[in-house]
Protein backbone atom coordinates (compact mmCIF):
# COMPACT_ATOMS: atom_id res chain seq x y z
CA UNK A 1 0.00 0.00 0.00
CA UNK A 2 1.25 3.35 -0.72
CA UNK A 3 2.26 6.33 2.07
CA UNK A 4 -0.24 8.35 3.83
CA UNK A 5 -0.71 11.80 1.77
CA UNK A 6 -3.15 14.50 2.21
CA UNK A 7 -3.72 15.99 -0.75
CA UNK A 8 -4.73 19.03 0.73
CA UNK A 9 -1.82 19.69 2.48
CA UNK A 10 -1.00 23.00 0.50
CA UNK A 11 -4.59 24.11 1.90
CA UNK A 12 -3.80 23.21 5.22
CA UNK A 13 -0.40 24.98 5.27
CA UNK A 14 -1.95 28.03 3.57
CA UNK A 15 -4.76 28.11 6.29
CA UNK A 16 -1.94 27.93 9.11
CA UNK A 17 -0.04 30.57 7.55
CA UNK A 18 -3.69 33.07 7.52
CA UNK A 19 -4.26 32.28 11.01
CA UNK A 20 -0.75 33.09 12.21
CA UNK A 21 -0.78 36.61 9.99
CA UNK A 22 -4.76 37.06 12.01
CA UNK A 23 -3.41 36.37 15.18
CA UNK A 24 -0.89 39.44 14.31
CA UNK A 25 -3.26 41.90 13.01
CA UNK A 26 -5.04 41.16 15.48
CA UNK A 27 -2.21 41.51 18.28
CA UNK A 28 -1.56 45.23 16.32
CA UNK A 29 -5.10 46.09 16.67
CA UNK A 30 -5.01 45.41 20.16
CA UNK A 31 -1.90 46.91 21.00
CA UNK A 32 -3.29 50.21 19.31
CA UNK A 33 -6.47 50.07 21.15
CA UNK A 34 -3.54 49.56 24.84
CA UNK A 35 -1.81 52.76 22.96
CA UNK A 36 -4.76 54.71 22.93
CA UNK A 37 -6.11 54.39 26.27
CA UNK A 38 -2.79 55.13 27.71
CA UNK A 39 -2.90 58.15 26.07
CA UNK A 40 -6.54 59.04 27.48
CA UNK A 41 -4.99 58.15 30.75
CA UNK A 42 -1.90 60.06 30.56
CA UNK A 43 -4.12 63.47 29.60
CA UNK A 44 -6.59 62.27 32.63
CA UNK A 45 -3.59 62.31 34.61
CA UNK A 46 -2.15 65.90 33.50
CA UNK A 47 -5.70 67.33 34.13
CA UNK A 48 -5.09 65.79 37.82
CA UNK A 49 -1.87 67.16 38.33
CA UNK A 50 -2.97 70.60 36.78
CA UNK A 51 -2.94 72.70 39.96
CA UNK A 52 -3.35 76.52 40.65
CA UNK A 53 -1.36 77.54 43.60
CA UNK A 54 -0.41 81.14 45.17
CA UNK A 55 -0.79 84.47 43.96
CA UNK A 56 -3.79 83.59 40.96
CA UNK A 57 -4.82 86.08 38.83
CA UNK A 58 -7.13 86.30 35.34
CA UNK A 59 -4.13 85.40 33.29
CA UNK A 60 -3.23 81.98 35.21
CA UNK A 61 -7.15 81.68 35.29
CA UNK A 62 -7.65 81.97 31.66
CA UNK A 63 -4.47 79.94 30.75
CA UNK A 64 -5.72 77.24 33.22
CA UNK A 65 -9.00 77.09 31.55
CA UNK A 66 -7.56 76.87 28.01
CA UNK A 67 -5.51 74.02 29.03
CA UNK A 68 -8.46 72.20 30.71
CA UNK A 69 -10.06 72.78 27.80
CA UNK A 70 -7.75 71.50 25.28
CA UNK A 71 -6.92 68.50 27.33
CA UNK A 72 -10.33 67.91 27.56
CA UNK A 73 -11.26 67.83 23.90
CA UNK A 74 -8.35 65.85 23.60
CA UNK A 75 -9.29 63.12 25.82
CA UNK A 76 -12.69 62.56 23.62
CA UNK A 77 -10.93 62.84 20.36
CA UNK A 78 -8.70 59.99 21.92
CA UNK A 79 -12.20 58.08 23.58
CA UNK A 80 -13.51 58.86 19.45
CA UNK A 81 -10.15 57.10 18.31
CA UNK A 82 -10.54 53.85 21.04
CA UNK A 83 -14.01 53.14 20.22
CA UNK A 84 -12.64 52.93 16.66
CA UNK A 85 -9.71 50.87 17.22
CA UNK A 86 -12.16 48.64 20.01
CA UNK A 87 -14.50 48.01 16.89
CA UNK A 88 -11.35 47.35 14.08
CA UNK A 89 -9.75 44.87 16.83
CA UNK A 90 -13.29 43.35 16.57
CA UNK A 91 -13.23 42.88 13.25
CA UNK A 92 -9.84 41.71 13.36
CA UNK A 93 -10.89 39.23 16.21
CA UNK A 94 -13.81 37.98 13.73
CA UNK A 95 -11.64 37.81 10.64
CA UNK A 96 -9.50 35.18 13.27
CA UNK A 97 -12.14 32.97 14.43
CA UNK A 98 -13.12 32.80 10.86
CA UNK A 99 -9.78 31.66 9.85
CA UNK A 100 -9.69 29.28 12.74
CA UNK A 101 -13.04 27.46 11.57
CA UNK A 102 -11.57 27.05 8.05
CA UNK A 103 -8.04 25.56 9.45
CA UNK A 104 -10.38 23.71 11.77
CA UNK A 105 -12.32 22.02 9.01
CA UNK A 106 -8.94 21.54 6.88
CA UNK A 107 -7.23 19.49 10.46
CA UNK A 108 -10.80 17.32 10.51
CA UNK A 109 -10.55 16.32 6.85
CA UNK A 110 -7.19 15.10 7.45
CA UNK A 111 -7.79 13.43 10.50
CA UNK A 112 -11.27 11.86 8.28
CA UNK A 113 -8.41 11.06 5.39
CA UNK A 114 -5.98 9.39 7.62
CA UNK A 115 -8.21 7.33 9.33
CA UNK A 116 -9.89 5.66 6.14
CA UNK A 117 -6.21 4.96 4.93
CA UNK A 118 -5.24 4.06 8.00
CA UNK A 119 -8.27 1.43 7.93
CA UNK A 120 -7.12 0.42 4.73
CA UNK A 121 -3.91 -0.08 5.16
CA UNK A 122 -4.90 -2.81 8.22
CA UNK A 123 -7.09 -4.17 5.93
CA UNK A 124 -4.73 -5.62 3.73
CA UNK A 125 -2.07 -6.33 6.05
CA UNK A 126 -4.52 -8.75 7.86
CA UNK A 127 -5.64 -9.52 4.31
CA UNK A 128 -1.63 -10.56 3.25
CA UNK A 129 -1.57 -11.71 7.05
CA UNK A 130 -4.35 -14.43 6.30
CA UNK A 131 -2.89 -15.09 2.58
CA UNK A 132 0.74 -15.92 4.18
CA UNK A 133 -0.82 -17.78 6.96
CA UNK A 134 -2.84 -19.73 4.02
CA UNK A 135 0.33 -20.35 1.65
CA UNK A 136 2.67 -21.43 4.71
CA UNK A 137 -0.56 -23.90 6.15
CA UNK A 138 -0.82 -25.24 2.19
CA UNK A 139 2.65 -26.34 2.11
Amino acid sequence: MKEFSFRLEQVKRWRETEVSLQESRLAAAAAKVAEIRGAIEGRRGELDRAQLSGNIDGGDLRVYADFRLRTESRIRDLEGQAVAAQRAAALEMGRLVEANRKMKLIENLKKRALTAWTREFERELAAFADEAFLNRYNH
